[in-house]
């Protein structure tokens, strides 16, 4: 499997939000506040080869299930990458986009994202890809933020989302990833809500690639 150098990032895959990316790490403590256990319980469930998409700053490999062998970790963005061969440097850290996975079919046995679906270019795409590296049974775990299903809350998404998404590294407020996830070849096995109302409701669940 591929193991890039920092800076040696796919052409097509290059992402580059300097300023996002290094106020990241300042805010993993609140995130970790909010999200730990959520976390925890998406990744023990992790097993086999395991491709983390969108890896960001790494904290979805110390929460790993120990059945997870293998892991590969996947981010476009250069800033993030070297936070993770710092932090990381026995495991294989790639520089791609999630729309266009340099791994071949049925690579993995286990595909993670935390956070992720709201700030690629095309979820459907990401959905098809991670289908596509996923073994025959294998799986699909999800921890992301999605649209407020309320008419108000909703409303206020909507209107912040330019200046949010501009802020926040491209990060969409009002995706409908259950939906996508639905809509996708994957079958839902189960999706549950986190946390519920505010700008940014959670959810969780499991997706499976057909045998």
């Amino acid at each position: 499997m591929p193991d890039t150098e920092p800076d040696d990032a796919l052409p097509r895959a290059r992402v580059d939000h300097p300023w996002f990316s290094r106020g990241y790490p300042l805010a993993e403590w609140a995130l970790e506040l909010a999200l730990g256990d959520a976390r925890r319980a998406q990744n023990a469930q992790a097993s086999g080869r395991t491709l983390i998409i969108g890896a960001g700053t790494g904290l979805d490999v110390p929460v790993l299930g120990r059945g997870a062998t293998d892991v590969v970790l996947l981010e476009p963005d250069a800033t993030m990458r070297r936070t993770l061969f710092r932090r990381f440097p026995e495991w294989a850290i790639v520089g791609a986009s999630a729309e266009a996975m340099p791994f071949t079919e049925g690579t993995f046995d286990t595909v993670i994202s935390s956070l992720v679906l709201c700030s690629v270019g095309d979820v459907a795409r990401v959905l098809e890809e991670i289908t596509r590296v996923l073994v025959p049974g294998g799986q699909y775990l999800f921890l992301e933020h999605i649209a407020n299903p309320h008419r108000l809350a909703g409303m206020v998404q909507q209107g912040i989302e330019p200046v949010w998404r501009l802020l926040g590294g491209g990060c969409r407020l009002i995706r409908d990833v259950e939906t996508a996830v639905r809509q996708s070849p994957l079958t839902l096995t189960y999706c549950e809500t986190v946390r519920a109302g505010g700008l940014l409701p959670i959810i969780r669940g499991r997706a499976m690639k057909s045998r």
